[in-house]
């Protein structure tokens, strides 16, 4: 029972972990997007109350101001209410910005909750506080359904020796006095045997990670003794009878209804494994579940080429994807039609970053990068990332000057963008740009290689410039 109860606490810990994770990923993607702060309070409420519902341990996500005041929230009506948090706060082991305070009453939901602020920063200055709370009760619902053993009494008590939120599982009275609960602070992950009531208990200690706060739990030794030996006596004579009597039965229903489909699952799996993601399955069974797995299953596979393809922060394509687009464009090639292959960087991007940090770095890449989507979206086109700061460009272009123009129209609307860059000499950030042909009889990678040679005599040049090679014909530029 000893070693149920630890490896109950175990998964118990491991859902908190893996709560907490949520809660500050979520603070993170509010901090990226631009959906949430730049709208009106009833805009940036109803995508809050939407990104909460993906999340049932979660009562509320609100944004507040550098002052703590609610600017916009998942519960409607709260806009203009001032949040003082009430004791200790926490910082948290994973994100330097992000604080988690005791159980406490919510002054925005008015419920029981495990509160977490972060602070969005620009610089030095905070922008504004993304406030996501966890209701303490679910939270301590979700710990006991992780439990293999019997309890007879939880609680989720604060730093301080206080219960904040409790649950008697069996009849008769709570055993939880107020010395045991203080003795029981000072626990961090401990399963002991102690004298509670005038019986013996299994007592359960889990300190919450982002918190000072313990999970309590209490298993009745001698109730949890007596229901396991009724409960075992019933179960062996109710299994032999039923084993008896539906093993055939069990057996063709498998084979029709289940394990013929998950063969084919099975399969799919396989090829996949196999590096085979284009396959797709299609089962039909009366078992809407297995309909809808098979849907699922093909809706995942889809999803992840996807996202195989494309590069997580600035959307565009990936070098996975451009590989596989340059294998493309080598059988053009082999037809006579040369694509242009360009390269291109960020001018003293690393400087940037020194100076403004990865953030504003990461905000930079991702406007280059959706600038970049404008100038590559014809057939046969791709814009897409290299690695860090390096992007490159496929271009179907015959006419040179027309290319040369469109190179130019880039990198202006890089210029445009006006991000300040005072450590390059050009004082924003720019680009700068190399390109060449691919001639029949040649690769796209080589045609890369050219460019690539040419974007660092852009470099060399001064930098925010243009150069390269082009054989059109009678022209060369």
């Amino acid at each position: 029972m000893e070693r149920c109860l630890r490896t109950s606490l175990e998964r118990v810990q491991d859902m908190l972990l893996e709560t907490q994770a949520d809660v500050e990923n979520i603070a993170s993607s509010i901090s990226i997007s631009n959906s949430f702060q730049n709208t009106s309070p009833e805009q940036c409420s109803k995508r809050l109350s939407s990104l909460k519902a993906l999340y049932t341990s979660i009562e509320h996500l609100s944004i507040l101001t550098p002052q703590a005041i609610v600017y916009c929230s998942s519960i409607a009506g709260v806009g203009g209410i001032e949040v003082k948090s009430t004791g200790k706060m926490f910082k948290s082991v994973h994100n330097n910005y992000t604080y988690w305070g005791e159980p406490q009453v919510s002054p925005i939901s008015r419920t029981l909750v495990i509160p977490s602020a972060t602070a969005i920063r620009n610089d030095l200055h905070v922008d504004y506080l993304v406030l996501a709370s966890l209701k303490a009760e679910t939270i301590l619902n979700k710990a006991l359904n992780l439990f293999d053993v019997t309890l007879t009494e939880a609680a989720i008590i604060s730093a301080e020796g206080g219960i904040a939120v409790s649950k008697l599982l069996s009849p008769g009275r709570s055993v939880m006095e107020d010395d045991f609960v203080r003795r029981s602070v000072n626990g961090f992950f401990d399963v002991r045997q102690e004298v509670l009531g005038g019986e013996p208990h299994y007592v359960g200690v889990l300190k919450l990670p982002m918190n000072g706060s313990r999970f309590l739990f209490l298993s009745s030794l001698k109730a949890a003794n007596d229901r396991a030996w009724s409960q075992l006596k019933g179960a062996v004579l109710t299994s032999v009878i039923e084993t008896v009597m539906l093993a055939a039965i069990i057996m063709f229903l498998a084979e029709f209804f289940f394990i013929r489909n998950l063969r084919r699952i099975g399969a799919l799996a396989g090829e996949i494994s196999a590096g085979k993601p284009g396959q797709r399955i299609s089962v039909r069974s009366p078992i809407a579940d297995f309909n809808r797995l098979t849907s699922a299953l093909n809706l995942m596979v889809d999803t992840l080429e996807d996202t195989s393809r494309q590069d997580a922060l600035t959307g565009i394509a990936n070098r996975r994807a451009l590989d596989s687009h340059l294998g493309e464009c080598d059988q053009r090639l082999a037809e006579g039609k040369g694509p242009m292959a360009v390269a291109m960087d960020i001018d003293n991007f690393k400087l940037f970053n020194d100076r403004y940090g990865h953030a504003a770095g990461d905000r930079t890449l991702q406007s280059v990068g959706q600038t970049l989507r404008r100038f590559g979206k014809r057939q046969g086109e791709m814009a897409a990332r290299y690695g860090g700061e390096e992007f490159t460009l496929v271009i179907s272009e015959s006419d040179p000057d027309l290319f040369r123009a469109h190179l130019e129209a880039f990198r202006r609307s890089i210029e445009d963008l006006n991000i300040p860059h005072p450590d390059s000499p050009h004082g924003r950030v720019t680009v700068s740009i190399g390109y060449a042909m691919a001639q029949p009889g040649t690769t796209m990678q080589q045609a890369i290689e050219r460019a690539d040679e040419a974007l660092y005599r852009s470099k060399d040049s001064g930098r925010n410039r243009t150069s390269g090679e082009l054989h059109f014909g009678q022209y060369a530029i």
